[in-house]
Order: structure tokens, then sequence, then C-alpha cells
């Protein structure tokens, strides 16, 4: 609704109820209401869909929808439940230029876009840390982590990882997760970034560590500090972080897909690439965790992990008034 330049046409929901609801709410009439998503492709011919579902249907409905002609997708996060199931979509999406985005929303976030600036200008020296202080569950939690990371070292490819799952070893079964495991552990980038994700408890915090100086987004974003420290060594001083405007991030990842139909390509801050990554990350902190939380080459190559929650029932959604 706060995007000017596009139009909510249609929705489908395999609950009746909660496609009724979501129709009533945002004025979406019951013509245009689907329980067969592949109806709605068919008919309707959008050009952007957002894929909301759970990660094990994720993969089939991108495909269906790419094979629709879709030209646009922003897709929830995780990508999807398997890497090689990531790597179809990545092929798909290529071979027919759709651009994606991924939920993982602190990539649009501007005070994200403001950090990231401040470290590519050198403000606190070359980076060398990122912490993430609370990784929370694999799945539904660390991978907006993983992407705030990616994010903040330039999307720098990871080079290697180590996991463990602290209180959810018992959830790893032979090739299935089947449910959503908690995380702790860490990657390197290619340009020599460390990034450790803690289970500390300190919830949604992130600090970004340079040679002579760091910046801290408390809060998930709410608010940030920066310090800074001479680069021949000394007390550290409170620096002053950039203006910035709080904005929807949301609002600007849609708007980002936008612009790439306008301009008739591919092109968006996140990308199928990002979201793969994103996704052999999750799968190489598990399959480290299977090898004994031995250090892990990345990406996982051969990795057989599946995410599949048998008996799961999705939760209600809530609809903002």
């Amino acid at each position: 609704e706060a995007c000017p330049r596009t139009e909510l046409i249609a929705g489908s929901d395999v609950r009746q109820d909660v496609l009724d609801r979501f129709g009533e709410r945002y004025g979406v009439a019951q013509a245009h209401r689907y329980i067969d998503y592949r109806a709605l492709l068919a008919t309707e011919r959008p050009e952007i869909v957002s894929i909301a579902t759970q990660p094990e249907q994720r993969a089939e409905i991108i495909l269906d929808a790419v094979e629709a002609g879709v030209r646009a997708l922003y897709v929830e996060k995780p990508l999807c439940a398997s890497v090689n199931e990531a790597y179809r979509i990545r092929d798909a999406v290529r071979a027919n230029s759709v651009a994606l985005n991924m939920g993982t929303n602190r990539r649009w976030q501007p005070g994200f876009h403001a950090m990231r600036t401040a470290i590519d200008g050198g403000a606190i020296g070359t980076l060398r840390t990122l912490v993430v202080y609370a990784a929370g569950t694999l799945f539904n939690t660390t991978s907006h982590w993983f992407d705030a990371t990616q994010y903040l070292a330039s999307d720098a490819p990871p080079v290697w990882a180590h996991a463990w799952l602290p209180g959810s070893e018992h959830l790893v079964v032979d090739d299935t997760v089947t449910d959503e495991p908690n995380a702790s552990g860490a990657y390197g980038t290619q340009t020599g970034v460390t990034v450790h994700f803690l289970r500390s408890p300190r919830p949604n915090d992130i600090e970004a560590i340079g040679d002579h100086g760091a910046i801290t987004a408390w809060g998930a974003g709410t608010s940030f500090t920066m310090r800074a420290r001479p680069a021949s060594g000394g007390a550290w001083t409170e620096g002053e972080f950039p203006t910035y405007a709080h904005t929807s991030s949301t609002l600007h990842l849609i708007e980002d897909l936008v612009g790439a139909l306008d301009r008739g390509d591919d092109v968006t801050a996140g990308g199928i690439d990002v979201a793969v990554t994103n996704t052999e990350l999750i799968f190489g902190f598990i399959e480290s965790f299977r090898a004994n939380g031995s250090l892990l080459m990345m990406p996982p190559e051969g990795s057989t992990a599946r995410f599949h929650r048998s008996g799961f029932k999705a939760r209600t959604p809530t609809f903002a008034t």
C-alpha cells in the first residue's frame, strides 16, 4: 500500500479463511482470490509476485512463477529448504533475467546503508571483524544476520565456516533438519573479515570493528553509535554517526524491484546471488555441525541436508490495521 508504483491485484493462500481476511483487509475482490497459486499466475499475469510461504514450499512456487513469466520476485527468507533447491532457483532466475529480492530487510534499511557507507569510507579503518551478539534460530533469524553481515562486508564471498547447534543437536536427523535449530559459529570472507555469531543475552545488536574504530547497530538498527581511536593507538573517543532517513526498508526493497523493471534488467541491491550465498551459509553451518564442528570450506559442496518439519502448521498471519 505504501508504494505508489505498485498495485495489489490478487492473492493466494491454501487457507480460505486467511485468504478472505487478506482480501477484505487489502481490497482484493473475491474473483481475484485463489486457493491455487498456479491459477493466479495463469489468470492475473502479475509483474511482481511476493512469496511468503514456509521455506519447504518456496522453491516450487518460485520456479513456477519464473516459468509463468513473472519479472520480479519478493521472496521471504530463507530462500528455500536446501542448497540444491537454491541452485535450481538461481539457474532459472538467471536464465530468465528475473529480479529477485529476499526479505532480509536490513539491506534496505537506511541506517544500515549509512553504516556500510561509513565502513566503506574508512571511518573505522579496514574492516576486520563483525559480531552478531545473539544469532537466534538458524533459518528464521540468523538468515537476517547472515545477510546483514554479507552486506556490511561488501558481499565478499564466504570462504570458510564452522558452527555448532547448542541445545538443538537432536533436530538434525541424518539428512533432515526437523525443526529450527539454534546456531553459534563463525565464517570468514575472501577479503579477510571474520564474522562471529554468539548466543549472548544481547539480542539484535551487531558490531563492526575496524583497525581504528567500531560501529554498533543497537536493537536491529533502531540506533547506531560510532567510536574511534588513533591508528597509532590510545583512548577511544565517541564519533558522530551519519544522519539517515527513518523510512521503511520494505518500501525500499519494493522500490528496488520496480527500478529493475523500469530499466528492463535484473540488477538490485539484493539479487539471486546474495540469496544463494545466504542459503549456503545456513547449510554451511549445518554441514559443519554434522562434521563435529569442523572448519568447512565454502560453499558447502555436496550438501545433502534439507529443512523439513513433519506436521508443521503455519501460524495465522496478523494483518496491519
